[in-house]
């Protein structure tokens, strides 16, 4: 069981929980139409658009969704370039943005063709094994990226290859072979015909979107996301989340906390952001204790994941 908080990164995880979302769809069944992340995200009242005027009901879903949480953005402020070959430098802008990575403090990769946009995200995903050149010092940074390429990037970043069966592709071999039967046995991609999947066809900006869509609705609807029993305000500066079961061994004090999504609503209805100074444990992993700025002198509710909630008095 992988750490999905490694993997879906703290906009999307954010984004979701916050909205009280809980897929009911696996990757395979996401069509273009309305489906349960988009119905559920209009339930919360989250926004799920996009400005663009380039995008047909094929992409739609995928783009509002990735665009909402900031993974993507257009080509301009008002086309997104459906159609346009997804180039490697913008590929792994998007995919540095989906998994959350430091792009910042990532060590240089050594590619001679990275440009200032461009740079934090491929030494990132460098640096994690999601990525590699075209050679050893140049990443290909225009250059567009294949439906194989593509597979590798998805599947590396997403940790899917346990996932991995033969394909009835005749076209599938060499490097890019393991990848593209992870993304075909997760049920992310079904190729382009029956029996080819379009290894060394370029990827439009388009259907990227929706493959990294497919893949992220895949690993929310697989991997594990804790579920709060109860909440309780401990102390002016501590509260504690009960689980409903056991958290995974695997599974930091740290890691929990990132998926989560607690919001501290006064009474005079503002919010508070809990910004932890510690998160702990309890032996039995059932029990999150979280230390945060004092509350004295404030009343209010604390609430997780939009749902569970407890009330608190600190003014006397």
């Amino acid at each position: 069981m992988k750490k999905v908080s490694k993997v879906l990164a703290s906009a999307v995880i954010a984004t979701l929980v916050a909205s009280a979302f809980t897929p009911a769809v696996s990757a395979a069944e996401v069509k273009p139409a309305v489906s349960a992340a988009a119905q559920k995200a209009d339930d919360f009242g989250m926004e799920f658009d996009h400005p663009f005027t380039d995008v047909g009901s094929r992409y739609d879903e995928a783009v509002s969704f990735l665009y909402n949480v900031e993974i993507i953005n257009g080509k301009t402020a008002t086309t997104f370039g459906t159609h346009q070959n997804l180039t490697r430098g913008d590929a792994a802008v998007i995919l540095a943005n989906a998994l959350g990575l430091d792009t910042e403090n990532a060590p240089d990769a050594g590619f001679k063709d990275l440009n200032s946009r461009v740079r934090g995200s491929v030494n990132a995903l460098a640096e994690a094994g999601i990525v590699s050149g075209k050679t050893a010092d140049a990443f290909g940074t225009g250059d567009p990226l294949s439906r194989g390429a593509m597979a590798k990037f998805l599947a590396s970043g997403f940790e899917l290859e346990e996932y991995a069966v033969e394909t009835p592709f005749t076209d599938v071999g060499g490097v890019f072979a393991p990848y593209i039967e992870a993304l075909y046995g997760a049920g992310i991609t079904s190729g382009k015909t029956e029996t080819s999947y379009g290894t060394h066809t370029n990827i439009t900006r388009g259907d990227f979107a929706n493959l990294l869509y497919r893949t992220i609705m895949f690993i929310i609807d697989n991997e594990y996301l804790p579920l709060a029993e109860s909440v309780s305000s401990l102390s002016p500066a501590s509260f504690s989340i009960t689980l409903t079961e056991a958290a995974p061994e695997e599974f930091s004090a740290g890691d929990l906390w990132n998926l989560f999504y607690v919001d501290i609503e006064l009474e005079d209805g503002s919010s508070i952001y809990v910004n932890p100074t510690s998160v702990t444990l309890s032996p039995d992993r059932t029990v999150l204790t979280v230390e945060h700025s004092s509350l004295a002198g404030k009343a209010g509710t604390i609430w997780v994941d939009g749902e569970i909630s407890a009330e608190f008095n600190y003014k006397n």
